[in-house]
């Protein structure tokens, strides 16, 4: 007869090696998870998913400046609006100039890709004003406008030359 106890002990050995590991990874996403909620729970900033089919176009756990489209923030603290992940420039102007620019504060954003954004912001409260910035995360750019916009045509303006990519928002301003 074959004495198969030391392979026994060896499968034994195997079994409880891989239920080991397995049993850590679960620990490890259930932890990441979690860890995952707390950050997102504590941050202010985070913005509540909506309904919207629209919305959902921007993928789960992504901030605002990594899902391309127009977007816009209003109030303080900010509620979220995602317009389209693919706008026109007829789009862009309504969605600022169809904005309470007096009464409000708020935020129009234009991702191009992951990362890169162009924004207007601000009230018409004189005692806020308005502003236009460009982020370039990949780059490790962040520009604001040294002379502010006075009119939300402006902002159109600046807005639309970023949409085109005609330079014309950096090339007539000063940003630093």
């Amino acid at each position: 007869m074959v004495d198969l106890s030391p392979w026994l002990g060896l499968l034994i050995k195997v079994g409880i090696g891989i239920g080991a590991v397995v049993i850590g990874y679960v620990v490890v996403k259930i932890i990441s998870s979690l860890l995952a909620s707390v950050v997102v729970w504590s941050n202010p900033g985070a913005q509540e998913r909506s309904d919207s089919p629209t919305d959902a176009k921007q993928g789960a756990g992504e901030s605002i400046e990594d899902a391309p489209g127009l977007h816009v923030l209003s109030g303080l603290p900010s509620e979220h609006r995602f317009i389209d992940n693919n706008p026109t420039e007829k789009m862009i102007r309504s969605t600022i100039g169809d904005l309470d620019w007096f009464g409000g504060f708020h935020q129009v954003l234009l991702v191009t890709s992951p990362g890169v954004c162009f924004a207007v912001s601000g009230s018409l409260d004189p005692d806020h004003g308005l502003s236009s910035s460009y982020h370039d995360a990949k780059k490790g750019v962040d520009l604001v406008i040294k002379e502010p916009p006075t009119t939300v045509e402006r902002m159109e303006e600046l807005m639309v030359s970023f949409y085109y990519g005609d330079g014309q928002w950096k090339r007539r301003n000063v940003y630093e």
